[in-house]
Formats: C-alpha cells, structure tokens, sequence
C-alpha cells in the first residue's frame, strides 16, 4: 500500500499507476459512492467532488508533448479518510514515439457563490455550455447519494455485473491543441440519464474541459464532437471499458 497515490503525492509511477487502478477495481461496489463524497465536520454534511483539475506542474508536461497517439481515462482511487475525496482520475498518454506519461487530477468542491459578485467570472461558475454537458453534469450533482454505486456498473454477456475501468478518448479531439499550448485540462464527472435505465450501459459519462492558450474561436471545431464555452473546449465523446472494450 505504500506505492498507493496519496493526496500529498501526486507524482504516479507505473507501479503506483497500477495500485491504484487495481484499488478502485477491487473497492466494495456498495461503497463507490463514499470515494466522491467527504464529510464536512464543521456541519456533518457530504459535499460531492465537483470537478477535477490537472496541477499547473502537469499542464506544462502535458504541453510539452507533440501529438498524442492514446489517451485514456482510467478510474482510480487513493488512500485517505471520510474528510477526504478518494477518488481521482488518470489520464494515460502514450505519444506517437510510444512514449507513456501518467496525470492525476485533483478533486475540488463547487465554488461558494457570493451573492454581490458576477457569477459569470467567478472560476468555476461556467462548468459547461447550456447544452447536454450542462445537463448531464447537473444530472451528476442531483442524483441521490444512494444511486451514484451503480453509475459505474453495467451488465455483460460474461458477468452479471462488470465495473468500468476506463474511458478512451479520440486522440484527434485534443491533438490540434497541442501546438499552441494549453492553459488547464478539467475532468468534469456526469450522469447521462438515457443510460441510467439501462443494465448493459455505463451512465455515468465524464467530459474533458480544455482551457486553450489561444481563444477558442481562433481555433477550427468539428460540429458534434465538441462544443466550446468562451473560453472551454468540451469533449463528449468517449468509451467505457466495460462495454465497449477495444483491443488495447
């Protein structure tokens, strides 16, 4: 367990990589949910993870590679306590050379709104556009405590009960990025409620948010496949493993 990723390291080894993935795939499926919740002592209540964000450190490591072949999601966990979210993604990269780097994301809450303030340009308030990405993610926020256990579950022809482990993610969506550089990379989790009444589907479905150096409207959009805000690219499109496992 020493090797697991803690919240005070971040930095992710192969060996760590593999821990730490094998912790969320061996977890009590009854208590997935405690993993994006953590109790707020000073009024005994859980607050959800909102969405997680990749350190500053790790965005100029991001940027610094040229095109990406794979990009996967993978679903993971770490040590901590009830006051903590254990929960984080990683994001395995494997470059055209074949080179493999490992990114954590860290977990944050939903931002306080003030009130006196613009919400509009306050960090955070604008998650997503007011499309389906808005909707799934206030779908996420909304759903009971006691159901989010089985967003991560799906029904297969080999096992009555199968967990996702991974999402892979089109690499040609996030290359025509990289040479102009980015300013941060988000995993913004949500629920994609035409899904949930379905056994043989993963309902719960993540977005990627890209912050671009450059403004977004500089830049060229594949209508369908991504959507942008201001200044955030969003991408929908991946694929959970469980069902839908490709070759790797």
């Amino acid at each position: 367990m020493e090797n697991v990723i803690t919240q005070e390291n971040t930095s992710i080894t192969k060996e760590s990589f593999k821990k730490s993935t094998s912790l969320w795939k061996n977890a009590d499926v009854l208590q997935l949910t405690h993993h994006f919740h953590k109790l707020d002592p000073s009024v005994g209540q859980y607050e959800r993870v909102y969405y997680f964000s990749m350190s500053d450190d790790d965005v100029k490591r991001f940027n610094a590679i040229q095109e990406i072949d794979t990009f996967t999601m993978h679903m993971a966990l770490k040590r901590g306590y009830k006051e903590k979210f254990t929960f984080f993604p990683i994001f395995e990269i494997v470059d055209e050379k074949g080179n493999e780097q490992f990114f954590g994301l860290e977990a944050f809450q939903k931002p306080e709104m003030n009130e006196s303030q613009n919400k509009e340009n306050e960090p955070g308030s604008e998650i997503v556009p007011q499309t389906f990405k808005q909707m799934i993610h206030d779908n996420w926020e909304q759903v009971d405590m006691s159901l989010v256990d089985d967003l991560f579950t799906v029904k297969t022809k080999k096992k009555p009960m199968e967990r996702v482990l991974f999402y892979k993610v089109t690499a040609g969506l996030i290359n025509p990025y990289l040479p102009n550089g980015i300013e941060a990379i988000k995993f913004y989790p949500g629920l994609d409620m035409n899904k949930f009444q379905y056994k043989d589907m993963i309902s719960f479905t993540p977005v990627i948010g890209i912050t671009p150096k450059n403004p977004v409207e500089n830049i060229s959009q594949r209508a369908g496949i991504i959507e942008y805000s201001d200044s955030e690219v969003f991408i929908e499109y991946s694929s959970p493993c469980p069902p839908t496992c490709a070759k790797r």
